[in-house]
């Protein structure tokens, strides 16, 4: 499974999201339940999948759903490959 599907059905999951209901461009502020408690959750769960801690700094930066998979990806040592834009 991609870090990108992985976080959507993380989101989701913990969140309770309708799966059209957002995108990678998604800013995570509009996801409906995003706060502290739950970024927590995605946190540990994120975690969990990867098999790996993840750079808490870069999800603490995150802004949109696909940042959230772009720290997901650096984790399982699946990142952009040089120049690659998202």
């Amino acid at each position: 499974m991609s870090p990108d599907q992985i976080v959507a059905d993380s989101l989701e999951t913990l969140l309770d999201l309708d799966p059209d209901g957002f995108d990678e461009l998604t800013p995570l502020s509009r996801l409906e339940g995003w706060d502290s408690v739950n970024a927590l959750r995605v946190l540990v769960y994120l975690e969990h999948e990867a098999g790996a801690p993840l750079d808490f700094e870069r999800f603490g930066e995150a802004g949109t759903v696909g940042d959230l998979a772009d720290v997901l990806a650096a984790a399982l040592g699946a990142g952009l490959p040089n120049g690659a834009v998202r």
